[in-house]
Protein backbone atom coordinates (compact mmCIF):
# COMPACT_ATOMS: atom_id res chain seq x y z
CA UNK A 1 0.00 0.00 0.00
CA UNK A 2 2.63 2.42 0.70
CA UNK A 3 4.56 1.10 -2.37
CA UNK A 4 1.67 2.23 -4.76
CA UNK A 5 1.34 5.62 -2.87
CA UNK A 6 4.72 6.53 -3.64
CA UNK A 7 4.48 5.81 -7.15
CA UNK A 8 1.40 7.55 -7.43
CA UNK A 9 2.81 10.15 -5.93
CA UNK A 10 6.11 10.12 -7.90
CA UNK A 11 3.68 10.02 -11.40
CA UNK A 12 2.33 12.98 -9.67
CA UNK A 13 5.09 15.20 -9.67
CA UNK A 14 6.60 14.14 -12.75
CA UNK A 15 3.12 15.01 -14.46
CA UNK A 16 3.16 18.63 -12.21
CA UNK A 17 7.01 18.97 -13.41
CA UNK A 18 6.17 18.29 -17.00
CA UNK A 19 3.38 20.75 -16.93
CA UNK A 20 5.62 23.11 -15.58
CA UNK A 21 8.23 22.62 -18.11
CA UNK A 22 5.58 22.57 -21.00
CA UNK A 23 4.22 25.99 -19.78
CA UNK A 24 7.81 27.43 -18.87
CA UNK A 25 8.99 26.62 -22.53
CA UNK A 26 5.39 28.02 -24.00
CA UNK A 27 6.39 30.93 -22.21
CA UNK A 28 9.66 31.33 -23.11
CA UNK A 29 9.15 30.86 -26.84
CA UNK A 30 9.05 34.28 -27.22
CA UNK A 31 12.02 35.38 -24.77
CA UNK A 32 15.28 34.59 -23.57
CA UNK A 33 16.02 31.49 -21.08
CA UNK A 34 16.10 32.02 -17.55
CA UNK A 35 19.95 31.84 -16.67
CA UNK A 36 21.42 33.68 -19.82
CA UNK A 37 23.12 37.14 -19.22
CA UNK A 38 26.30 39.11 -20.83
CA UNK A 39 29.00 39.78 -18.41
CA UNK A 40 26.88 40.99 -15.59
CA UNK A 41 23.81 41.97 -17.22
CA UNK A 42 21.01 39.34 -17.00
CA UNK A 43 18.52 38.93 -20.08
CA UNK A 44 16.49 35.81 -18.61
CA UNK A 45 12.75 35.76 -19.62
CA UNK A 46 13.25 39.82 -21.85
CA UNK A 47 12.38 39.53 -25.07
CA UNK A 48 14.31 40.91 -27.77
CA UNK A 49 13.45 44.30 -27.67
CA UNK A 50 13.89 44.44 -23.83
CA UNK A 51 17.10 42.83 -23.97
CA UNK A 52 18.26 45.24 -26.96
CA UNK A 53 17.14 47.77 -24.52
CA UNK A 54 18.84 46.42 -21.75
CA UNK A 55 22.37 46.20 -23.59
CA UNK A 56 21.90 49.78 -25.36
CA UNK A 57 24.30 51.53 -23.37
CA UNK A 58 26.43 48.99 -23.11
CA UNK A 59 28.03 46.91 -20.02
CA UNK A 60 29.83 49.73 -17.64
CA UNK A 61 33.02 47.47 -18.38
CA UNK A 62 32.99 49.14 -21.63
CA UNK A 63 33.87 52.11 -19.63
CA UNK A 64 36.56 50.99 -17.30
CA UNK A 65 40.54 50.09 -18.27
CA UNK A 66 40.05 47.05 -18.71
CA UNK A 67 42.42 46.59 -22.09
CA UNK A 68 46.29 46.43 -21.44
CA UNK A 69 48.71 48.09 -24.88
CA UNK A 70 51.96 47.28 -24.04
CA UNK A 71 55.08 48.72 -25.73
CA UNK A 72 58.93 46.72 -24.76
CA UNK A 73 59.35 49.73 -21.89
CA UNK A 74 55.68 50.63 -20.86
CA UNK A 75 52.33 49.63 -20.66
CA UNK A 76 48.70 51.79 -20.85
CA UNK A 77 45.36 50.65 -19.30
CA UNK A 78 42.85 51.18 -21.94
CA UNK A 79 39.51 51.70 -21.64
CA UNK A 80 37.51 49.57 -24.82
CA UNK A 81 35.05 53.06 -25.61
CA UNK A 82 38.83 54.71 -25.85
CA UNK A 83 39.60 52.03 -29.04
CA UNK A 84 36.82 52.66 -30.62
CA UNK A 85 34.82 49.33 -29.18
CA UNK A 86 30.85 49.02 -28.59
CA UNK A 87 28.34 46.50 -27.75
CA UNK A 88 26.31 45.94 -30.48
CA UNK A 89 23.15 45.62 -28.55
CA UNK A 90 20.40 44.14 -31.40
CA UNK A 91 23.26 41.27 -32.17
CA UNK A 92 23.95 40.86 -28.71
CA UNK A 93 20.13 40.17 -27.82
CA UNK A 94 20.18 37.43 -30.78
CA UNK A 95 22.89 35.76 -29.46
CA UNK A 96 21.38 35.74 -26.01
CA UNK A 97 18.09 34.36 -27.68
CA UNK A 98 19.47 31.63 -29.47
CA UNK A 99 20.62 30.40 -26.21
CA UNK A 100 19.27 26.70 -25.59
CA UNK A 101 17.17 26.77 -28.78
CA UNK A 102 19.56 23.98 -30.66
CA UNK A 103 17.15 21.53 -32.26
CA UNK A 104 19.04 18.72 -29.51
CA UNK A 105 17.83 20.71 -26.86
CA UNK A 106 15.10 20.29 -24.59
CA UNK A 107 13.06 20.87 -21.14
CA UNK A 108 16.65 19.40 -19.69
CA UNK A 109 18.82 22.30 -21.62
CA UNK A 110 16.40 24.78 -20.05
CA UNK A 111 16.37 23.09 -16.64
CA UNK A 112 20.41 23.80 -16.52
CA UNK A 113 20.21 26.70 -17.75
CA UNK A 114 18.05 28.02 -14.92
CA UNK A 115 19.87 25.92 -12.69
CA UNK A 116 23.41 26.67 -13.27
CA UNK A 117 23.54 29.97 -16.11
CA UNK A 118 25.78 30.83 -19.10
CA UNK A 119 27.54 33.99 -19.76
CA UNK A 120 27.19 34.96 -23.43
CA UNK A 121 30.56 36.61 -25.34
CA UNK A 122 29.31 40.28 -26.54
CA UNK A 123 29.34 40.70 -30.18
CA UNK A 124 31.50 43.74 -30.77
CA UNK A 125 31.42 46.76 -33.84
CA UNK A 126 35.00 48.25 -33.96
CA UNK A 127 35.88 52.15 -34.80
CA UNK A 128 38.82 52.04 -36.15
CA UNK A 129 38.87 55.87 -36.45
CA UNK A 130 38.52 56.52 -33.03
CA UNK A 131 41.25 53.76 -32.30
CA UNK A 132 43.18 55.29 -34.73
CA UNK A 133 43.34 58.73 -33.22
CA UNK A 134 44.06 57.07 -29.69
CA UNK A 135 46.74 56.06 -30.90
CA UNK A 136 48.13 58.53 -32.81
CA UNK A 137 48.12 60.65 -29.55
CA UNK A 138 49.57 57.46 -28.01
CA UNK A 139 52.63 57.62 -30.39
CA UNK A 140 53.47 61.08 -29.34
CA UNK A 141 54.78 59.34 -25.78
CA UNK A 142 56.36 56.21 -27.64
CA UNK A 143 57.99 58.20 -30.51
CA UNK A 144 61.71 59.27 -30.06
CA UNK A 145 63.12 60.62 -32.90
CA UNK A 146 66.61 59.06 -33.64
CA UNK A 147 69.57 61.23 -33.13
CA UNK A 148 72.10 61.57 -35.66
CA UNK A 149 76.08 61.94 -35.09
CA UNK A 150 76.78 65.39 -35.01
CA UNK A 151 80.35 67.66 -34.38
CA UNK A 152 80.09 69.89 -31.42
CA UNK A 153 82.60 72.60 -30.79
CA UNK A 154 83.88 73.52 -26.94
CA UNK A 155 85.48 76.50 -28.01
CA UNK A 156 88.02 75.54 -30.48
CA UNK A 157 88.14 71.94 -29.68
CA UNK A 158 85.82 69.48 -32.06
CA UNK A 159 83.50 67.01 -30.31
CA UNK A 160 81.67 63.91 -31.57
CA UNK A 161 77.60 63.31 -30.48
CA UNK A 162 77.42 59.55 -30.71
CA UNK A 163 74.14 58.58 -32.77
CA UNK A 164 70.82 57.58 -31.35
CA UNK A 165 68.61 55.10 -32.17
CA UNK A 166 64.82 56.52 -32.59
CA UNK A 167 61.48 54.52 -32.09
CA UNK A 168 58.17 54.98 -33.72
CA UNK A 169 54.82 53.53 -33.28
CA UNK A 170 53.64 52.00 -36.13
CA UNK A 171 50.02 52.62 -36.22
CA UNK A 172 48.54 50.67 -39.10
CA UNK A 173 50.14 47.34 -37.38
CA UNK A 174 49.11 48.28 -33.75
CA UNK A 175 45.53 48.58 -35.17
CA UNK A 176 45.49 44.83 -36.63
CA UNK A 177 46.94 43.91 -33.36
CA UNK A 178 44.10 44.88 -31.15
CA UNK A 179 41.60 43.98 -34.14
CA UNK A 180 42.80 40.22 -34.07
CA UNK A 181 42.22 40.08 -30.22
CA UNK A 182 38.61 41.40 -30.49
CA UNK A 183 36.51 38.30 -29.62
CA UNK A 184 36.78 38.96 -25.95
CA UNK A 185 37.52 42.52 -24.73
CA UNK A 186 37.99 41.46 -20.92
CA UNK A 187 41.50 41.24 -20.22
CA UNK A 188 42.81 41.53 -23.66
CA UNK A 189 46.25 42.67 -23.64
CA UNK A 190 48.08 43.76 -27.15
CA UNK A 191 51.40 44.34 -27.53
CA UNK A 192 51.84 47.41 -29.90
CA UNK A 193 54.11 47.37 -33.08
CA UNK A 194 57.01 49.89 -32.58
CA UNK A 195 59.21 50.32 -34.86
CA UNK A 196 63.26 51.10 -34.65
CA UNK A 197 64.24 54.12 -36.49
CA UNK A 198 67.26 54.34 -37.79
CA UNK A 199 69.97 57.57 -37.62
CA UNK A 200 70.78 59.24 -41.17
CA UNK A 201 74.38 59.86 -39.94
CA UNK A 202 76.12 57.31 -38.05
CA UNK A 203 79.91 58.66 -37.90
CA UNK A 204 81.27 62.15 -37.41
CA UNK A 205 84.77 61.11 -36.56
CA UNK A 206 86.00 62.39 -40.33
CA UNK A 207 83.98 65.77 -39.51
CA UNK A 208 85.79 66.22 -36.13
CA UNK A 209 89.32 65.32 -37.55
CA UNK A 210 88.95 68.14 -40.36
CA UNK A 211 87.34 70.39 -38.09
CA UNK A 212 90.69 69.74 -35.85
CA UNK A 213 92.72 70.16 -38.46
CA UNK A 214 91.39 73.79 -39.54
CA UNK A 215 90.97 74.99 -36.26
CA UNK A 216 94.45 73.95 -35.51
CA UNK A 217 95.96 77.23 -36.48
CA UNK A 218 94.93 80.80 -37.66
CA UNK A 219 94.49 81.33 -41.10
CA UNK A 220 96.86 84.70 -42.78
CA UNK A 221 95.86 85.90 -46.24
CA UNK A 222 98.49 87.76 -48.09
CA UNK A 223 97.98 90.02 -51.18
CA UNK A 224 100.68 88.67 -53.98
CA UNK A 225 102.99 91.72 -55.01
CA UNK A 226 101.31 93.87 -52.86
CA UNK A 227 102.37 97.84 -53.47
CA UNK A 228 103.85 100.15 -50.95
CA UNK A 229 100.82 101.02 -48.69
CA UNK A 230 98.88 98.16 -49.67
CA UNK A 231 96.62 96.82 -46.71
CA UNK A 232 97.21 93.12 -45.05
CA UNK A 233 98.04 90.68 -43.97
CA UNK A 234 94.72 89.22 -42.74
CA UNK A 235 94.17 87.08 -39.73
CA UNK A 236 91.08 84.67 -39.13
CA UNK A 237 92.06 83.52 -35.51
CA UNK A 238 90.80 79.92 -34.97
CA UNK A 239 87.82 81.47 -33.14
CA UNK A 240 87.15 83.28 -36.39
CA UNK A 241 87.21 79.99 -38.02
CA UNK A 242 84.96 78.17 -35.67
CA UNK A 243 82.23 80.64 -36.51
CA UNK A 244 82.44 79.52 -40.00
CA UNK A 245 82.69 76.44 -39.93
CA UNK A 246 79.56 74.19 -41.23
CA UNK A 247 79.25 70.58 -42.25
CA UNK A 248 77.48 68.15 -44.26
CA UNK A 249 76.38 64.33 -44.79
CA UNK A 250 77.50 62.10 -47.28
CA UNK A 251 77.08 58.17 -47.47
CA UNK A 252 76.00 58.41 -43.62
CA UNK A 253 79.27 59.90 -42.45
CA UNK A 254 79.13 63.73 -41.47
CA UNK A 255 81.85 65.80 -42.83
CA UNK A 256 83.13 69.62 -41.93
CA UNK A 257 84.81 72.56 -43.99
CA UNK A 258 84.39 76.24 -43.71
CA UNK A 259 81.18 77.62 -44.56
CA UNK A 260 81.93 78.97 -48.06
CA UNK A 261 78.90 81.77 -48.01
CA UNK A 262 80.76 82.89 -45.00
CA UNK A 263 84.08 83.13 -46.11
CA UNK A 264 82.37 84.96 -49.41
CA UNK A 265 81.04 87.71 -47.09
CA UNK A 266 83.81 87.66 -44.99
CA UNK A 267 86.34 88.64 -48.48
CA UNK A 268 83.62 90.78 -49.72
CA UNK A 269 84.31 92.34 -46.31
CA UNK A 270 87.97 92.93 -47.32
CA UNK A 271 87.56 93.50 -51.31
CA UNK A 272 87.76 97.90 -50.83
CA UNK A 273 90.63 97.81 -48.92
CA UNK A 274 92.39 96.04 -51.91
CA UNK A 275 90.28 98.00 -54.82
CA UNK A 276 92.31 100.16 -57.28
CA UNK A 277 90.20 101.66 -59.50
CA UNK A 278 92.33 102.29 -63.20
CA UNK A 279 93.44 105.62 -64.17
CA UNK A 280 92.32 106.66 -67.74
CA UNK A 281 95.08 109.01 -69.46
CA UNK A 282 94.24 112.55 -69.91
CA UNK A 283 94.35 113.94 -73.55
CA UNK A 284 94.11 117.36 -75.88
CA UNK A 285 92.90 117.34 -78.82
CA UNK A 286 95.07 118.83 -81.64
CA UNK A 287 92.92 120.72 -84.28
CA UNK A 288 95.38 121.11 -86.71
CA UNK A 289 96.41 117.52 -87.02
CA UNK A 290 93.21 115.87 -86.13
CA UNK A 291 95.20 113.74 -83.45
CA UNK A 292 94.70 113.13 -79.35
CA UNK A 293 97.87 113.67 -77.37
CA UNK A 294 98.29 112.20 -74.57
CA UNK A 295 98.90 114.84 -71.32
CA UNK A 296 98.53 112.00 -68.27
CA UNK A 297 100.01 108.08 -68.19
CA UNK A 298 97.05 105.60 -68.11
CA UNK A 299 97.68 103.43 -64.76
CA UNK A 300 96.18 99.92 -64.52
CA UNK A 301 93.64 99.03 -61.41
CA UNK A 302 92.80 96.42 -59.12
CA UNK A 303 90.00 94.27 -57.86
CA UNK A 304 89.97 91.66 -55.73
CA UNK A 305 88.89 88.13 -57.45
CA UNK A 306 86.21 86.89 -54.68
CA UNK A 307 85.93 83.55 -56.36
CA UNK A 308 89.50 82.66 -56.75
CA UNK A 309 90.58 83.68 -53.75
CA UNK A 310 87.75 81.68 -52.03
CA UNK A 311 89.23 78.77 -53.86
CA UNK A 312 92.77 79.32 -52.71
CA UNK A 313 91.75 78.97 -49.11
CA UNK A 314 90.11 75.94 -49.54
CA UNK A 315 93.02 74.66 -51.41
CA UNK A 316 95.21 75.61 -48.77
CA UNK A 317 93.16 74.53 -46.09
CA UNK A 318 92.35 70.85 -47.87
CA UNK A 319 96.23 70.38 -47.82
CA UNK A 320 96.77 71.34 -44.77
CA UNK A 321 98.28 74.91 -44.86
CA UNK A 322 97.46 77.76 -43.22
CA UNK A 323 98.71 80.67 -45.10
CA UNK A 324 96.48 81.50 -48.69
CA UNK A 325 97.04 83.66 -50.97
CA UNK A 326 93.84 86.29 -52.27
CA UNK A 327 93.92 86.60 -56.08
CA UNK A 328 93.37 89.93 -58.07
CA UNK A 329 92.19 90.73 -60.96
CA UNK A 330 93.79 93.30 -62.99
CA UNK A 331 91.32 96.32 -64.56
CA UNK A 332 92.58 98.04 -67.75
CA UNK A 333 92.07 101.52 -68.12
CA UNK A 334 89.06 102.10 -70.86
CA UNK A 335 91.52 105.12 -72.04
CA UNK A 336 94.51 104.24 -72.37
CA UNK A 337 97.26 106.79 -73.74
CA UNK A 338 97.37 104.43 -76.26
CA UNK A 339 94.47 105.80 -77.71
CA UNK A 340 93.92 107.44 -81.25
CA UNK A 341 91.14 110.22 -82.11
CA UNK A 342 89.80 107.74 -84.95
CA UNK A 343 89.89 104.89 -82.46
CA UNK A 344 87.57 106.63 -79.89
CA UNK A 345 85.39 109.05 -82.64
CA UNK A 346 86.97 112.10 -81.61
CA UNK A 347 86.93 114.38 -84.29
CA UNK A 348 85.85 117.66 -83.65
CA UNK A 349 84.31 120.68 -81.70
CA UNK A 350 80.40 120.23 -80.69
CA UNK A 351 80.49 122.97 -77.94
CA UNK A 352 81.70 125.24 -76.22
CA UNK A 353 80.74 127.45 -73.00
CA UNK A 354 82.63 130.56 -71.39
CA UNK A 355 82.67 132.66 -68.51
CA UNK A 356 84.88 135.56 -67.15
CA UNK A 357 86.27 136.08 -63.77
CA UNK A 358 87.38 139.64 -64.07
CA UNK A 359 88.31 141.70 -61.12
CA UNK A 360 88.40 138.63 -59.11
CA UNK A 361 89.97 138.44 -55.32
CA UNK A 362 93.62 136.07 -55.41
CA UNK A 363 92.16 133.24 -53.65
CA UNK A 364 88.72 133.31 -56.02
CA UNK A 365 91.66 133.10 -58.84
CA UNK A 366 93.57 130.92 -57.52
CA UNK A 367 90.33 128.32 -56.76
CA UNK A 368 89.48 128.46 -60.49
CA UNK A 369 91.93 127.81 -61.87
CA UNK A 370 93.32 124.62 -59.24
CA UNK A 371 89.12 123.52 -60.54
CA UNK A 372 89.52 124.03 -63.96
CA UNK A 373 93.00 121.59 -63.69
CA UNK A 374 90.54 118.45 -62.80
CA UNK A 375 88.71 118.67 -65.48
CA UNK A 376 91.23 119.23 -68.14
CA UNK A 377 91.65 116.62 -70.54
CA UNK A 378 88.90 114.24 -69.06
CA UNK A 379 87.06 111.40 -71.74
CA UNK A 380 83.49 110.70 -70.46
CA UNK A 381 82.24 107.48 -71.98
CA UNK A 382 79.22 107.10 -74.36
CA UNK A 383 76.17 106.85 -72.10
CA UNK A 384 78.25 107.83 -68.82
CA UNK A 385 76.98 110.11 -66.55
CA UNK A 386 79.31 113.25 -65.87
CA UNK A 387 79.32 114.26 -62.03
CA UNK A 388 80.94 117.47 -61.25
CA UNK A 389 81.74 116.51 -57.50
CA UNK A 390 83.05 113.43 -58.95
CA UNK A 391 86.15 114.74 -60.80
CA UNK A 392 86.39 117.63 -58.41
CA UNK A 393 87.66 115.53 -55.57
CA UNK A 394 88.23 117.20 -52.31
CA UNK A 395 87.97 120.42 -51.69
CA UNK A 396 90.22 121.95 -48.62
CA UNK A 397 93.30 123.59 -47.59
CA UNK A 398 94.77 120.56 -47.83
CA UNK A 399 94.03 120.02 -51.29
CA UNK A 400 95.89 123.15 -52.24
CA UNK A 401 92.37 125.71 -52.06
CA UNK A 402 91.99 128.95 -50.88
CA UNK A 403 89.37 131.26 -48.69
CA UNK A 404 87.31 133.21 -50.61
CA UNK A 405 84.02 134.57 -50.85
CA UNK A 406 80.58 132.78 -50.79
CA UNK A 407 77.34 132.87 -51.15
CA UNK A 408 75.12 131.97 -48.37
CA UNK A 409 72.18 133.39 -46.86
CA UNK A 410 72.01 137.51 -46.86
CA UNK A 411 75.65 138.15 -46.84
CA UNK A 412 78.90 136.84 -48.48
CA UNK A 413 80.17 134.51 -46.47
CA UNK A 414 84.30 133.86 -46.89
CA UNK A 415 84.78 130.00 -47.08
CA UNK A 416 87.72 127.49 -48.35
CA UNK A 417 87.15 126.91 -52.38
CA UNK A 418 85.51 130.07 -53.20
CA UNK A 419 85.40 130.52 -56.89
CA UNK A 420 84.49 126.85 -57.90
CA UNK A 421 80.83 127.31 -59.51
CA UNK A 422 82.76 129.34 -61.69
CA UNK A 423 84.20 126.57 -63.22
CA UNK A 424 80.80 124.26 -62.48
CA UNK A 425 78.87 127.30 -64.50
CA UNK A 426 80.93 127.20 -67.68
CA UNK A 427 80.83 123.54 -67.72
CA UNK A 428 77.02 123.92 -67.41
CA UNK A 429 77.43 126.36 -70.46
CA UNK A 430 79.03 123.89 -72.64
CA UNK A 431 76.37 121.02 -71.94
CA UNK A 432 73.79 123.33 -72.46
CA UNK A 433 74.92 124.24 -75.94
CA UNK A 434 76.33 121.17 -76.90
CA UNK A 435 72.78 119.99 -75.99
CA UNK A 436 73.69 117.09 -73.92
CA UNK A 437 70.70 115.70 -71.50
CA UNK A 438 71.37 117.94 -68.25
CA UNK A 439 70.35 115.60 -65.26
CA UNK A 440 71.13 117.84 -62.46
CA UNK A 441 71.64 121.52 -62.21
CA UNK A 442 70.98 123.90 -59.52
CA UNK A 443 71.33 127.65 -59.49
CA UNK A 444 72.98 130.22 -56.68
CA UNK A 445 70.91 131.39 -53.82
CA UNK A 446 71.32 134.94 -55.33
CA UNK A 447 72.65 136.59 -58.35
CA UNK A 448 76.52 136.58 -59.14
CA UNK A 449 77.58 139.29 -60.71
CA UNK A 450 80.49 137.32 -62.56
CA UNK A 451 78.21 135.14 -64.03
CA UNK A 452 76.31 137.72 -65.90
CA UNK A 453 79.65 139.93 -67.17
CA UNK A 454 80.22 139.95 -71.30
CA UNK A 455 76.33 140.18 -72.26
CA UNK A 456 75.02 137.20 -70.14
CA UNK A 457 71.90 137.20 -67.88
CA UNK A 458 70.97 135.86 -64.94
CA UNK A 459 70.11 132.23 -65.02
CA UNK A 460 73.04 130.70 -67.29
CA UNK A 461 74.93 129.67 -64.08
CA UNK A 462 75.53 126.29 -62.28
CA UNK A 463 76.25 126.15 -58.40
CA UNK A 464 77.88 123.12 -56.48
CA UNK A 465 78.68 122.33 -53.36
CA UNK A 466 79.71 118.74 -52.68
CA UNK A 467 78.89 116.70 -51.57
CA UNK A 468 75.00 117.97 -51.67
CA UNK A 469 74.53 119.92 -54.91
CA UNK A 470 76.69 118.64 -57.85
CA UNK A 471 76.10 119.44 -61.78
CA UNK A 472 75.47 116.40 -63.50
CA UNK A 473 74.81 115.81 -67.79
CA UNK A 474 74.69 112.48 -69.39
CA UNK A 475 76.98 112.26 -72.53
CA UNK A 476 74.04 110.90 -74.89
CA UNK A 477 76.33 111.15 -78.02
CA UNK A 478 77.10 107.51 -80.12
CA UNK A 479 81.10 108.81 -79.18
CA UNK A 480 82.87 109.50 -76.39
CA UNK A 481 83.18 113.48 -74.87
CA UNK A 482 87.18 115.18 -74.62
CA UNK A 483 86.78 118.22 -72.02
CA UNK A 484 89.47 120.46 -72.41
CA UNK A 485 89.47 123.78 -70.40
CA UNK A 486 91.84 126.64 -70.98
CA UNK A 487 92.01 130.15 -69.21
CA UNK A 488 92.45 132.86 -71.40
CA UNK A 489 94.70 135.50 -69.50
CA UNK A 490 94.16 138.52 -70.91
CA UNK A 491 90.65 138.64 -70.58
CA UNK A 492 90.43 136.43 -67.65
CA UNK A 493 88.31 134.27 -69.59
CA UNK A 494 87.45 130.26 -68.43
CA UNK A 495 86.47 128.52 -71.78
CA UNK A 496 85.36 124.62 -71.60
CA UNK A 497 85.64 123.15 -75.67
CA UNK A 498 83.76 119.76 -75.65
CA UNK A 499 85.32 117.65 -78.40
CA UNK A 500 83.04 114.01 -79.34
CA UNK A 501 81.53 113.20 -83.01
CA UNK A 502 78.46 115.57 -83.69
CA UNK A 503 75.77 113.36 -84.84
CA UNK A 504 73.35 116.60 -86.56
CA UNK A 505 71.52 117.60 -83.39
CA UNK A 506 70.84 121.40 -83.38
CA UNK A 507 70.55 122.93 -80.06
CA UNK A 508 67.95 127.07 -80.15
CA UNK A 509 68.34 128.47 -76.92
CA UNK A 510 66.26 131.64 -76.10
CA UNK A 511 66.16 133.80 -72.99
CA UNK A 512 66.45 134.82 -70.33
CA UNK A 513 62.99 135.55 -69.18
CA UNK A 514 62.42 137.47 -66.32
CA UNK A 515 59.35 137.41 -64.24
CA UNK A 516 58.79 138.00 -60.13
CA UNK A 517 61.03 140.88 -59.75
CA UNK A 518 61.60 141.85 -56.19
CA UNK A 519 63.52 145.09 -54.66
CA UNK A 520 65.98 144.28 -51.93
CA UNK A 521 65.32 145.83 -48.61
CA UNK A 522 67.14 148.05 -46.89
CA UNK A 523 71.26 147.83 -45.83
CA UNK A 524 72.45 145.74 -43.47
CA UNK A 525 75.07 147.25 -40.88
CA UNK A 526 77.52 144.55 -39.10
CA UNK A 527 79.56 145.63 -36.53
CA UNK A 528 83.07 144.57 -36.94
CA UNK A 529 85.79 145.03 -34.05
CA UNK A 530 88.71 144.33 -36.34
CA UNK A 531 87.86 147.25 -38.40
CA UNK A 532 89.37 150.51 -37.40
CA UNK A 533 87.51 152.75 -35.14
CA UNK A 534 84.58 154.99 -36.72
CA UNK A 535 85.04 153.58 -40.61
CA UNK A 536 82.98 151.94 -43.00
CA UNK A 537 83.47 149.49 -45.77
CA UNK A 538 80.48 148.32 -48.41
CA UNK A 539 80.69 144.56 -47.85
CA UNK A 540 78.57 143.43 -50.82
CA UNK A 541 76.43 146.07 -52.62
CA UNK A 542 72.57 145.92 -53.39
CA UNK A 543 71.00 143.19 -55.72
CA UNK A 544 67.19 142.55 -57.11
CA UNK A 545 65.95 138.92 -56.79
CA UNK A 546 63.65 137.20 -59.96
CA UNK A 547 63.09 134.43 -61.55
CA UNK A 548 64.75 133.78 -64.73
CA UNK A 549 63.51 130.97 -66.80
CA UNK A 550 65.92 129.79 -69.84
CA UNK A 551 64.74 127.55 -72.08
CA UNK A 552 66.13 125.03 -74.92
CA UNK A 553 65.41 123.03 -77.66
CA UNK A 554 67.44 119.74 -78.71
CA UNK A 555 66.96 118.82 -82.17
CA UNK A 556 68.24 115.11 -84.37
CA UNK A 557 69.61 116.01 -87.66
CA UNK A 558 65.87 115.64 -88.86
CA UNK A 559 64.77 117.68 -87.16
CA UNK A 560 62.49 116.15 -85.12
CA UNK A 561 62.69 117.40 -80.75
CA UNK A 562 64.35 115.06 -78.69
CA UNK A 563 63.78 117.32 -75.35
CA UNK A 564 62.60 120.48 -74.08
CA UNK A 565 64.65 121.60 -71.78
CA UNK A 566 63.82 124.95 -68.80
CA UNK A 567 66.07 125.62 -66.41
CA UNK A 568 64.37 127.92 -64.03
CA UNK A 569 66.26 129.83 -61.33
CA UNK A 570 64.63 131.63 -58.37
CA UNK A 571 67.69 134.28 -56.82
CA UNK A 572 66.58 136.04 -53.39
CA UNK A 573 67.07 139.79 -53.15
CA UNK A 574 70.41 140.79 -51.73
CA UNK A 575 70.74 144.06 -49.30
CA UNK A 576 73.47 146.50 -49.43
CA UNK A 577 75.25 145.43 -46.58
CA UNK A 578 78.31 147.37 -44.84
CA UNK A 579 80.64 146.30 -41.92
CA UNK A 580 81.90 149.16 -39.77
CA UNK A 581 84.33 149.63 -36.96
CA UNK A 582 83.97 150.78 -33.35
CA UNK A 583 82.52 154.33 -33.02
CA UNK A 584 81.12 154.46 -36.32
CA UNK A 585 77.22 155.31 -35.92
CA UNK A 586 74.90 153.96 -38.68
CA UNK A 587 72.58 155.84 -40.55
CA UNK A 588 68.99 155.34 -39.47
CA UNK A 589 66.58 154.09 -42.01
Amino acid sequence: MNRRRLILIVICILVVLCGLVWGLGAYLSDRIYFGVQVWDTSLGGMRLEEASAALQDGPPVLYEPVITLRDPNHSWEVRPSDLGITLVAEDTAQAAFQVGRDPEGGPLTHLWLMLFGTNVAPIFSYDETVATLYLQELAAEIDFAPVDAALALNGVLPTVTPPQLGFALDVSASLAAIQNELSDVLGLSVDLVVQEVSPQILDAEMARVRAEAILSDQLTLLLPDPRQGDPGPWVLLPEDLAGMLTTFAVDGRLYSELDQVQLWNYLEGIAPALAIEPVNSRFHFDESTRQLEALTPSAEGRALDVGASLQNILDALEAGHHLAPLAVQTLAPAYPETSTAEELGIRELVAEGDSYFIGSPSGRDHNIRLATSQFDGLIIGPGETFSFNHYLGDVSEEAGYDESFITAGEQLAVEVGGGICQVSTTVFRAALWGGYDIVERSYHYQRVGYYELMGYGPGFDATVYSPLVDLKFVNNYDAPLLIEAEIEEDGHRLIFRFYSTGDGRTVEVEGPEITDEVEPGPPIYQLDEELEPETVIEWQGAQDGLTATVFRWVRDSAGELMYRDEFVSRYEPRRAAYHYGPGYVPPVE
